[in-house]
């Protein structure tokens, strides 16, 4: 690909213009092609049909690509000249062999080829107006563009072009640079004509820029802004970082883009509303689909609808919508047809005007057939970003220029950023459809394919005369790392310019900037005051926060720690994981009344609670209340529709066909637990009084509530109150076994001192004994107190098994009653569950981590 564009200079008026397809199109009077879509002619029997089976897309487009790379190396864009005489039989001839047949087949190709071949075929009276070409021809040009240049000139002629830009000084190391960048030389001193600084990223680099560009005109070494130039990757976040840097100190820059680089937002929201539509509708679809936008809510109620969608899969202001947001909501509703499909579509269109959806619904509408293709209309709908267009170029102002162009003017001073990783040159990589040895060999046999070892040839050629368009000095800036915080290598450009400035390596040739003193900068710079203790808290010698009280007054009720979540009706109950929180973590207890936990979306996954709703479903279905236990034949005949209806009800996406070898999972783990179930039931002789069981009551004068999985009576009158764990029962054992189980005391202590009446509470009342136990579904074990020793198949674990757990929790609720909150050591995680048996998940947060003290000193530290 040639580097210098064909310009041509009008003989009326001797303006320059580049010549574009456009311009052959109107002088040559060039047919116009409808727009060809390769992926329809791709079918079987080439080399690439497997491929193109698996991933449509990503065929089409690397069969274009090399279609056309197949065209540039014919000088006639005839496929006639793709001859394969001398090519040796193998996979580069099969695959050249197809693509010359598909181009035959085709007629036509993609881009401006046909413009190109059709010009080829013309006479020089066939033009319309005179294009003189101006400049020499580019060694790196096709064999097509070099037909194409030598069919114009043959056309035209010549015309006097623009004088050279001007170069830097003779003798100066740039200079030097200039000649033999690329080339093999010997090293040159380094001067103050080349200068290379390292910065931390490329928000750092640009900001250096900016104020680069204002010492520069302040030290008179350049008149005006226009004097300037800025060389910049060809990537999105440059020229953003840029426009905030230098408006920063007041200087405009001539070339950025009229319209930046944004978001495909209507792409977007129609991705999202098939994923909706195809049901079941995953909760972070439906939150980006509520926080859209043209979305017919305020932006606060749809940050608000998302964010309970994402808490609890449904969303109760999203329920309480009307007028046109009711409608839209109501057509969010799994599709079956296509005529369903684009109703809804067009339904939701209609709610949402600013969202702009009925050009994509049109071309969904005209790529569907008689039944509904979802993985075809997802990738037709597929966003992209919208790419930046224009050039907003003006002589006052810097001037930018980007990586895969020539400058379009001589500036005094360049400023190159972004010279390490993969730019200057931006490294070629590997095409899907040749070797390098295959392109080797195919240009042996005269086909001119252009492997990496051309592309590179070129990417230092255009580097080279990229810099070369400065006159009096060169600012090379160097990134450590990019904008996700990944260390970068040096280019392959800041290696050779190095070498040629007789540098060993290219850190040599850096000065990095961030170990320099400010004061030693070659622009002025502030650091910003450093974080005391790198950001960590200060945290009092005792561990203990004490939080003031306010003092209680009549229209100013004071704070009370255990009442933050109260409202009008009072303070909201306890539930027993929440307590089981302020035992381990008194810290993350407050932070979860607060509100204050981490909100990061993510997708709906076979997580612990999720996995455990299930199996508790189930086990209800299954074993319901007031029912005989099922024989094993009715449990293999049951258990798969009670686990379908209960993925349906708790985790419908588990229905889609890519979670099928974890519902095969699923099935088999809920036959195992109801079998054991089953067996302890009928070695009992329990039955099922009640399912889901609400408990609500008091301790200590806190209000508590909570809920059983499951009320057993047994054969003795006594009531058995189980609680499913899904887990195994070696670490329930091991708590209770300490005596630091809490949950079995505060079920016993809603039994005991209810705050609402229920037919258990009535049963209590009335004198019967109560046993609380839990069921550890991994491996069938019930475990109990001492009161259930007695019980067939209930495994006893300790005298009392909430002891300790107790105590410390009357301590702990002494303590932030008062207004006190006790912080956690850094090993407080492996203290729990070495002495306690306790998992302190409660200790994973990471605000509790960031204001946990040092780990507690042992007898052997202090030695």
């Amino acid at each position: 690909m040639r580097i210098d564009p064909l310009m041509t200079r009008s003989p009326a008026t001797g303006a320059l213009r580049p010549v574009t397809e456009d311009l052959l199109a109107e002088v040559y009077l060039a047919p116009r092609r409808p727009e060809l879509n390769l992926g329809d002619h791709l079918g079987s029997g080439a080399p690439w049909s497997d491929s193109f089976t698996a991933a449509p897309d990503e065929t089409a487009q690397a069969v274009e690509a090399s279609l056309l790379a197949l065209a540039n190396a014919t000088p006639s864009l005839d496929p006639a000249d793709v001859v394969l005489d001398s090519l040796p039989a193998g996979r580069a001839r099969s695959h050249v062999t197809a693509l010359r047949d598909l181009w035959r087949n085709l007629g036509t190709l993609p881009g401006p080829l046909n413009t190109w071949r059709h010009v080829l075929q013309s006479r020089a009276a066939d033009a319309l107006e005179p294009l003189p070409l101006i400049g020499q021809e580019c060694t790196f040009a096709t064999p097509v563009e070099a037909a194409l240049e030598q069919a114009l000139r043959t056309h035209h002629g010549h015309a006097d072009g623009p004088s050279p830009h001007a170069q830097s000084t003779e003798g100066s190391a740039l200079r030097y640079l200039q000649d033999h960048f690329g080339k093999g030389s010997d090293p040159v001193a380094p001067d103050a004509s080349v200068a290379c600084y390292g910065l931390r990223d490329p928000h750092e680099e640009a900001g250096f820029a900016a104020a680069r560009a204002q010492s520069m005109l302040d030290e008179g070494r350049v008149d005006h802004p226009g004097e300037i130039g800025l060389l910049v990757p060809d990537s999105a976040a440059y020229p953003m970082a840029l426009r905030t840097a230098f408006d920063r100190v007041g200087l405009p820059i001539s070339g950025l883009p009229a319209q930046g680089a944004r978001r495909d937002g209507p792409g977007e929201v129609l991705s999202l509303l098939l994923v909706t539509l195809a049901g079941p509708a995953p909760r972070t679809a439906l939150a980006s689909l509520y926080i859209s936008h043209g979305m017919p809510w305020p932006p606060k109620t749809g940050r608000k609808m998302a964010r309970e969608v994402i808490d609890r899969g449904w969303s109760r202001t999203a329920s309480n919508l009307t007028g046109t947001a009711r409608d839209l909501l109501d057509a969010l509703r799994p599709c079956h047809t296509p005529e369903q499909l684009f109703g809804r579509l067009g339904a939701i269109a209609r709610a949402t005007p600013e969202a702009g959806l009925h050009p994509g619904i049109a071309s969904l509408k005209a790529a569907s057939g008689d039944t509904l293709d979802w993985p075809l209309l997802h990738r037709l709908a597929a966003p992209g970003s919208v790419a930046a267009e224009g050039n907003d170029r003006f002589a006052e102002g810097v001037s930018l220029f980007t990586e895969a162009a020539l400058p379009w003017r001589p500036v005094r001073q360049l400023i190159v950023l972004g010279m390490a990783g993969r730019h200057w040159p931006r490294l070629p990589g590997s095409g899907p459809f040749f070797t390098e040895g295959e392109i080797a060999m195919m240009r042996d046999a005269g086909l001119m394919l252009h492997g990496r070892q051309q592309k590179l040839a070129r990417g230092l050629e255009l580097f080279r005369r990229q810099l070369g368009v400065a006159t009096e000095g060169l600012t090379l800036l160097v990134p450590a790392l990019d904008l996700k915080g990944d260390r970068l290598t040096p280019s392959t450009g800041l290696a050779l310019i190095a070498h040629i400035l007789g540098a060993e390596e290219p850190a040599d040739l850096v000065v990095d900037l961030r170990s320099e003193p400010h004061e030693d900068w070659p622009v002025a710079a502030s650091r910003a005051t450093p974080v005391p203790n790198g950001g960590a808290p200060e945290l009092p010698e005792d561990g203990l926060i004490r939080i003031q009280r306010r003092v209680s007054t009549p229209d100013r009720p004071g704070v009370d720690l255990l009442s933050l979540r109260a409202t009008e009706d009072g303070p909201l109950p306890h539930s027993p994981s929440r307590l089981e929180t302020m035992l381990v973590s008194p810290l993350g207890w407050l932070l979860d009344e607060l509100g204050a936990k981490d909100l990061t979306w993510a997708p709906e996954t076979l997580d612990v609670m999720t996995l455990g709703t299930l199996m508790h479903q189930v086990l209800e279905d299954t074993f319901a209340e007031g029912t005989p236990v099922p024989e094993a034949t009715e449990l293999d005949a049951a258990i798969p529709g009670h686990l379908d209806a209960a993925i349906r009800r708790h985790a419908a996406w588990l229905t889609d066909a890519a979670w099928a070898t974890e519902r095969r999972s699923l099935l088999r783990e809920a036959r195992d637990i109801c079998t054991a179930w089953a067996d302890f039931l009928r070695k009992t002789g329990a039955g099922v009084l009640h399912n889901e069981i609400a408990l609500k009551g008091e301790h200590g004068g806190l209000l508590l509530h909570g809920k059983a999985d499951c009320l057993l009576k047994l054969p003795d009158g006594r009531i058995l109150v189980v609680d499913h764990k899904r887990s195994s029962a070696g670490g329930r054992r091991d708590r209770m076994t300490r005596g630091w189980d809490l949950q079995v005391a505060l079920y016993r202590a809603m039994l005991e001192r209810p705050t609402e009446e229920t037919a258990l509470t009535r049963l209590v009342a009335d004198g019967a004994q109560i046993v609380t136990a839990y069921h550890m579904l991994r491996d069938g074990t019930v475990l109990s107190d001492s009161q259930g020793g007695d019980v067939p198949r209930v495994e006893t674990a300790g005298e009392d098994a909430s002891v300790n757990a107790m105590d410390h929790l009357a301590q702990v609720l002494a303590e932030v009653g008062a207004g006190t909150i006790r912080l956690n050591h850094a090993d407080d995680a492996g203290t729990f569950d070495k002495d306690r048996g306790i998992k302190a998940y409660a200790l994973d947060t990471p605000l509790v981590a960031a204001f946990s003290l040092p780990e507690t000193a042992t007898e052997e530290d202090a030695q």
